[in-house]
């Protein structure tokens, strides 16, 4: 038999060491849904799969272009136009071809999201930075059901994670998006919300590439690379119970262009007064 012949025991055993057998078993048990397949949630999907995970299920209606190309796991020439759940399910099993990969190519809508909390154990939050509505009602869902979801963003160089689960903050009273209807200051309290350090400020040099109002913001590659293996060590410390995991009210954002890591605590969450006074800040600079 050749030795290049794939089994999940020779592929993943790399793993060892840092996890043991078990642990590497408990991975592979472990159904993850992902819910936007872009930025984050491609390289969520590789990162994960190189771990071990092998039950997913995937959920994004948009195409691959050409602006995706600074960020965006699987944007080739090659696959300009195709489906980014399809694209992302054939590196999937490019790693591991015995992967369970159910996939969806529409939007998933709010009275979708429960169905497809049920069919998972772990979320993690890749929706559009503007997709709001669903956004809640899959974390309300996932809370309810006992679950675990973790909503990261790549800002800048780095990343910032909360992590909701039974024990944690909800996702309303932390981040309070039901306080407002206008949706750039919707938009403004998750920002303030997942980065209340705010410490990426201070190397954005051009506030006018943030246009909250036609749903657009800069990005970087290094940012969702530094989400994916943040995000992806949060998920194996809660599978394996091994090493501390801050959840909501807290938050964790690590940023490499500043050589900082800030844990923060909002103990009334976006309704804290330091985290108002951010909102009018955010407000004024992005003119809004």
């Amino acid at each position: 038999m050749s030795a290049n012949v794939f089994t999940y025991e020779k592929a993943f055993s790399r793993n060892l060491g840092w996890i043991t057998p078990e642990e590497q078993k408990k991975i592979a048990k472990v159904k993850v849904g992902i819910v936007g397949m872009g930025g984050v949630g491609g390289q969520y999907a590789e990162i994960l799969t190189r771990l071990g995970v092998q039950q997913f299920y995937l959920c994004d209606e948009d195409e691959f272009a050409v602006e995706n190309s600074n960020r965006q796991n699987g944007c080739q020439i090659e696959n300009y136009g195709r489906k980014k759940v399809e694209v992302i399910k054939e590196r999937i099993l490019a790693i591991n071809p015995n992967a369970n990969v159910k996939t969806q190519d529409t939007f998933l809508k709010v009275d979708q999201v429960e169905a497809f909390c049920g069919e998972i154990d772990f979320y993690f939050d890749c929706i559009d930075f503007f997709e709001l509505d669903v956004r809640a009602k899959l974390f309300e869902c996932m809370q309810k059901l006992k679950k675990t979801a973790i909503t990261a963003a790549p800002i800048g160089t780095g990343s910032s994670s909360v992590v909701f689960d039974q024990s944690s903050m909800t996702f309303e009273n932390y981040f309070g998006l039901n306080s407002t209807t206008v949706e750039t200051h919707r938009n403004i309290l998750f920002l303030i919300g997942l980065a209340p350090s705010l410490q990426h400020l201070r190397y954005l040099i051009d506030t006018k590439y943030s246009d909250f109002k036609n749903r657009k913001a800069p990005s970087l590659p290094l940012g969702v690379y530094s989400c994916a293996a943040a995000a992806g060590t949060i998920f194996l410390k809660l599978v394996i119970g091994r090493g501390k995991v801050l959840k909501a009210p807290w938050s964790t954002h690590y940023d490499p262009f500043n050589s900082c890591l800030k844990e923060t605590y909002l103990l009334f969450g976006n309704r804290s007064p330091l985290q108002i006074l951010k909102f009018k800040i955010i407000k004024w600079k992005l003119n809004l």
